[in-house]
């Protein structure tokens, strides 16, 4: 095999480790949901498309050490981008929130993605979410960032440094306070709500206190629910936004 060839098999090689690291924890593209072999077709597609694109940055290695440390560090940075979508999947927590906020905390369905049980407004969150995501081609800007990222982050030119975990942690602190900040709503009216129903108890003390409380913790939250569905809808769309701008932005890090 010539130099050019082997130069040519590597950046293959190193493609397929981003793109795969990135599919393989993508909480959307990755889903367990998904058999495997369509996740492998789906890399494999993926990589060629890249890989026509990126022919001319052939990448020549000294050593088989050396090419081992570049795959693994090609995947680990694939790993990453798909590892930080995860985190704006936060959508979830604010649904548990909302969920003990209003005496649904028990009532869960199965996520098929993480393999344990979901509380019922986390789920419609986290499927508003991928439905989102879809509706406004976020598969595409993904597939558009994955082609471009050699521009930014060559192949083989991966450096995993102490900045990379610190922005991370700035991008995890982000996105559990737009969590809060979706539950938050509800959090205000549940608590006004308690104080309500104290004051009733003082009042009135032959109210069966733990009844009352319990009915309009239910009608309160689900009416709320109801009256939030448009600003919701807004603030998960401006979730997916910021998670895509993170994506690309996490790149500059590698």
């Amino acid at each position: 095999m010539s130099i050019d060839n082997t130069a040519q098999l590597t950046l293959f090689s190193l493609i397929m480790m981003r793109m795969s690291g990135f599919i393989l924890m993508n909480p959307i593209l990755g889903r367990n949901n998904i058999p495997i072999r369509v996740k492998g077709g789906f890399i494999f597609i993926l990589t060629m498309m890249v890989y026509s694109a990126s022919m001319e940055e052939a990448v020549e290695i000294v050593s088989t050490i050396e090419f081992g440390f570049l795959l693994i560090k090609e995947f680990a940075a694939g790993y990453v981008l798909g590892y930080v979508m995860h985190f704006f999947f936060i959508v979830s927590f604010a649904g548990y929130i909302i969920d003990y906020q209003i005496g649904l905390s028990m009532a869960t369905v199965y996520d098929p993605q993480s393999n344990a049980q979901m509380p019922i407004t986390g789920s419609v969150y986290q499927a508003w979410l991928i439905m989102l995501f879809f509706a406004v081609d976020g598969h595409l800007a993904l597939m558009k960032i994955l082609l471009t990222s050699a521009e930014i982050v060559p192949y083989g030119g991966i450096v995993l440094t102490q900045g990379l975990a610190l922005k991370i942690i700035d991008i995890f602190l982000e996105c559990v306070s737009m969590g809060v900040k979706l539950a938050l709503p509800m959090i205000a009216a549940e608590f006004l709500v308690e104080m309500g129903v104290g004051i009733l108890n003082k009042v009135v003390p032959q109210i069966s206190i733990f009844v009352i409380n319990i009915q309009m913790k239910l009608i309160v939250g689900l009416g709320l629910l109801a009256l939030l569905y448009a600003p919701a809808g807004e603030f998960i769309e401006k979730i997916m936004t910021t998670m895509m701008k993170t994506v690309q932005g996490i790149l500059t890090f590698l």
